[in-house]
């Protein structure tokens, strides 16, 4: 990629919109778990607000997956091409298409419905490899990026987020009896490093970090 001015323009769209779907995610949980006190928040899953909200909690699921689709196509685009996290990048692709998908297909409520329904599967499937791949990838891109000039600083935060993500995956699948609120820590850290990423990106596009190699060729 060149460093001219339409490709930073192009990178902070993209950057924006990540941090839109990160809001618009966000917004819509908090605002479920203020209409729904019912879920105890330390022992029922997010997705379950999809029993009684499917609209709203498909909706969170569709834009958290297009945000971090987007970001995943900005990192790529402002990254030189010898030192691209190429794996990360596509597990980061891996997580916006499977975020996408458990937010189409809702969750049944646990541990009510047994065995689960064909949507609560395909639900529970996609959830599985979008946190293993979202916890690879972000270790992967954020490894990569500490070899990247004028990215050293934002790396070593996203470094340490991307581990945290990765101890919290082991946690939510080891059947705590705080389960809903470990899940609820895990995501936010998922989104913490996702905005993280996407400030770094709107701060290389604003000409705050050295423009990378030309992509051509």
């Amino acid at each position: 990629m060149s460093g001219n001015r339409s490709d930073a323009r192009a990178v902070r769209r993209l950057a924006q919109a990540a941090v839109a779907g990160i809001g618009v995610f966000a917004g819509i949980v908090l605002l479920l778990h203020a209409v729904r006190p019912e879920y105890d928040i330390v022992t029922r899953f997010i997705s379950e607000y999809a029993v009684t909200d499917p609209v709203p909690a498909a909706a969170a699921g569709i834009a958290l997956g297009l945000g971090a689709m987007a970001l995943a196509k900005a990192l790529r685009a402002a990254v030189p091409r010898h030192l691209e996290p190429r794996a990360g990048v596509v597990l980061l692709w891996v997580f916006g298409l499977c975020a996408v998908i458990f937010g189409v297909f809702p969750a049944d409520e646990f541990p009510t419905v047994n065995p689960p329904s064909w949507h609560g599967i395909i639900h529970a499937v996609a959830a599985f490899i979008g946190f293993v791949c979202f916890s690879a990838g972000s270790l992967l891109v954020s490894f990569r990026l500490r070899r990247v000039s004028g990215w050293q600083g934002h790396a070593r935060l996203l470094t340490t987020t991307a581990a945290l993500s990765t101890i919290l995956l082991f946690c939510l699948y080891a059947e705590l009896p705080i389960v809903g609120l470990v899940e609820r820590v895990a995501v936010a850290v998922i989104l913490a490093w996702m905005a993280l990423a996407a400030r770094a990106l709107l701060r290389w596009a604003a000409g705050g970090a050295p423009a990378p190699a030309s992509r051509a060729g």
